[in-house]
């Protein structure tokens, strides 16, 4: 697995070049010095929180990814227990009435899922990734009626954030076998617009029976009690409003 510095420095820079800042500009911005700046691009300075918040705050870096950064930074602090889920667990997402599922982020691989999950999103279940059902299985853009939006914000989160959080192996498994959709190429070397609602990320999925259009909220809740998990509990609620 890449150092999660690595991932955090190549996402720092990238983010800056694209902004157009020099390491001055965006210091001055942040209240962080140049020199600091250089060698956290450069990996061989681990930021701080406060820095790496001063810096994400200063490039307006979208929340999705600031929190992917800050679970790099603390990746190494804590023990986990990866890709596990108990019986317990399953009877908690079955007893979620909207659509929930167990996810390891940032591969989107689902570890678990319940009924309500397994009606919207037909042929996404435990041990399917979510990237390749995006972006394979023909049942994908049925029923995401934003499928071009959803899967680009995907995309893109995997390889900015997969460095870092997935072994090198399985980052290069997805790439390979996602690589086959023709429309890989620009989701992987784009970036997408990330604007959410007032409810958070967003997502408009079609009600299989009926066949409307139904806008929901996408929470996505970490396990960070003991035991620890690298999954994230990930649930669909109707949008408010």
């Amino acid at each position: 697995m890449e150092d999660p510095n690595a991932s955090i420095s190549r996402y720092l820079r990238e983010r800056r070049e694209s902004s157009g800042l020099t390491r001055a500009a965006l210091g001055e911005r942040a209240g962080v010095s140049p020199a600091l700046i250089q060698k956290i691009e450069q990996g061989t300075r681990t930021p701080t929180l406060e820095a790496l918040t001063a810096l994400t705050d200063a490039l307006d870096v979208p929340e999705m990814f600031r929190d992917h950064l800050v679970a790099l930074a603390v990746a190494q602090r804590y023990e986990s227990t990866p890709s596990l889920v108990r019986p317990a667990d399953q009877v908690l997402i079955d007893g979620i009435t909207h659509p929930a599922s167990l996810q390891l982020h940032p591969v989107f691989e689902v570890l678990a899922t319940n009924a309500a999950w397994r009606l919207l999103f037909p042929g996404l279940e435990a041990g399917v990734s979510m990237l390749e059902w995006m972006l394979l299985d023909p049942r994908a853009k049925v029923a995401l009626v934003d499928w071009e939006h959803q899967v680009h914000l995907c995309v893109y989160g995997f390889r900015v954030m997969g460095p870092g959080l997935a072994s090198r192996a399985r980052i290069t498994e997805i790439v390979d076998t996602c690589s086959r959709a023709p429309e890989w190429e620009k989701f992987w070397t784009t970036e997408p617009a990330t604007t959410h609602g007032p409810d958070g990320p967003m997502v408009h999925l079609r009600d299989p029976h009926t066949g409307a259009t139904v806008p929901m909220a996408v929470h996505s809740l970490g396990a960070a009690l003991v035991p620890r998990r690298d999954w994230s509990l990930v649930v669909y609620s109707p949008a408010l409003g």
